[in-house]
C-alpha cells in the first residue's frame, strides 16, 4: 500500500493519499458508491463487483453468475445490502442484488442493437431511479424510470416532468466515464453531453432548457462527470479531451441553479488536463480527477492544487466527509483522507 502525505500550508490541513487496493489490476473500475461510512461498491470490466466494510483495507470481490463478461460502468446503492448494477451495450443489463452481493437478480434486459447505457441515478427523498443511456433515435436520449418501491419495473420515459426529451445535435452522446453525467430530484433533472456538441439540458416541471457549452473541435472531447449539492445550491462540470488528458480547455464549469434557471460562476483558475469525475465534499470544497491525475480546491473552484497525477475515472466522498475514494484502470482504487 503506497502513501503520500500532502501538507498544503495555505489551505492549513494536510490530506493523505493512498493507493489502497491494486488486485484486480486487468479490472479497469467506473462505478462507485457508498452505503454508509465504511461500506462501498466499486463496478468495472470483466463482471468485477467489490465491496468492502472497513474503508476500503479489505475487499470481496464478486462477479455476478447471472450474466457473463458485463462491463460495469456504474453501481448504485438503494439500501442496506441492497444494490443495483449496470452492464452497459447490448445486451444490456440492470442487475439487483439485496444481500450484499452474494445473489443477483436481472431487473432489465435490452438487446436491441446500439443499446449503450451510461448512468443510474437514485434520488432517495423523491425515490426515484432514473437510467441514462445514450441516443437510440437520433433527436433524444434514451431514458429507463423506475422506484426504490419497486425496482423490478422499469419504463422508457418520453418526457422528464412533463417536458419532451431533446438533444439538439444527433452526434450528441453522454460519456460513461464515470456514471455522472446525470442528476435527479423530484423538482428537475440535469443532463450533460459531449461529442460533435456539449449541453447542460435543464427540465423542471415550468419549462425545459438547453446551455451550450464550449469544447474544441474533437467529438471525443466534451463534459464528462457532473455533481450538484441541492443543499448549497453548488454544481460543477468537469471534462476535456480523453485522447488529450493534458490539455486543459474546456474542462470545468460551476453552476447555481436561481428561479428555474441555470446561472454559470466564474472561475480563476481550472485543473490540469482532462478530468472525468468530480465530487463535492462541502460548499466550497471540490474534488476532480482523471486521466491527468487528481486535483482539489478550497475554495469552490477558484484555486486548484494537485494531489497526485494518478489516473482514476471516479471519485466520491465519504457520507461522513472524511475522506475520497477513487477508482480507476488497472484494478486501481485510491483514498484521499482529509
Amino acid at each position: 500500500m503506497k502513501y503520500f502525505v500532502l501538507l498544503l500550508s495555505s489551505l492549513s490541513f494536510a490530506q493523505t493519499y493512498q493507493v489502497i487496493n491494486e488486485e484486480n489490476s486487468s479490472v479497469s473500475y467506473r462505478g462507485l458508491a457508498f452505503q454508509d461510512a465504511k461500506t462501498f461498491i466499486v463496478s468495472g470490466s470483466k463482471n468485477t463487483i467489490g465491496r468492502t466494510t472497513d474503508g476500503g483495507k479489505t475487499f470481496s470481490w464478486i462477479n455476478p453468475k447471472v450474466v457473463e463478461n458485463r462491463d460495469f460502468r456504474d453501481v448504485e446503492v438503494l439500501g442496506k445490502d441492497n444494490y443495483l448494477a449496470l452492464g452497459i451495450d447490448s445486451p444490456a443489463y440492470i442487475l439487483q442484488t439485496k444481500d450484499g452481493g452474494k445473489s443477483w437478480n436481472k431487473l432489465y434486459e435490452n438487446n436491441e442493437k446500439g443499446i449503450f447505457l451510461d448512468v443510474i441515478y437514485v434520488d432517495k427523498t423523491s425515490k426515484k431511479i432514473t437510467v441514462l443511456g445514450d441516443p437510440m433515435s437520433p433527436d433524444k436520449p434514451f431514458v429507463l424510470t423506475s422506484s426504490i418501491t419497486d425496482p423490478t419495473k422499469w419504463e422508457v420515459a418520453k418526457s422528464l416532468h412533463g417536458q419532451p426529451l431533446r438533444l439538439k445535435n444527433p452526434k450528441e452522446a453522454f460519456f460513461a466515464s464515470s456514471g455522472s453525467n446525470l442528476y435527479v430530484d423530484g423538482k428537475q433533472t440535469l443532463i450533460v453531453t459531449g461529442g460533435e456538441l456539449s449541453n447542460l439540458y435543464y427540465y423542471t416541471p415550468k419549462g425545459g432548457q438547453m446551455y451550450a457549452l464550449e469544447k474544441t473541435k474533437s467529438s471525443t472531447s466534451g463534459i464528462n462527470g457532473m455533481a450538484y449539492d441541492a443543499t448549497n445550491n453548488v454544481g460543477y462540470l468537469v471534462g476535456g479531451d480523453f485522447t488529450k488528458p493534458e490539455d486543459s480547455s474546456y474542462n470545468f464549469y460551476k453552476f447555481k441553479l436561481t428561479n428555474g434557471k441555470i446561472d454559470f460562476q466564474d472561475s480563476w483558475k481550472y485543473p490540469k488536463g482532462y478530468k472525468s469525475g468530480v465530487t463535492i465534499i462541502s460548499k466550497d470544497k471540490v474534488l476532480v480527477c482523471g486521466y491527468s491525475g487528481v486535483d482539489y480546491s478550497a475554495d469552490g473552484g477558484h484555486n486548484w492544487t494537485t494531489i497526485t497525477q494518478d489516473s482514476y475515472n471516479t471519485c466520491t466522498v465519504s457520507p461522513d466527509k472524511k475522506y475520497v475514494i477513487l477508482v480507476g484502470n488497472k484494478g486501481k482504487i485510491g483514498k484521499i483522507t482529509f
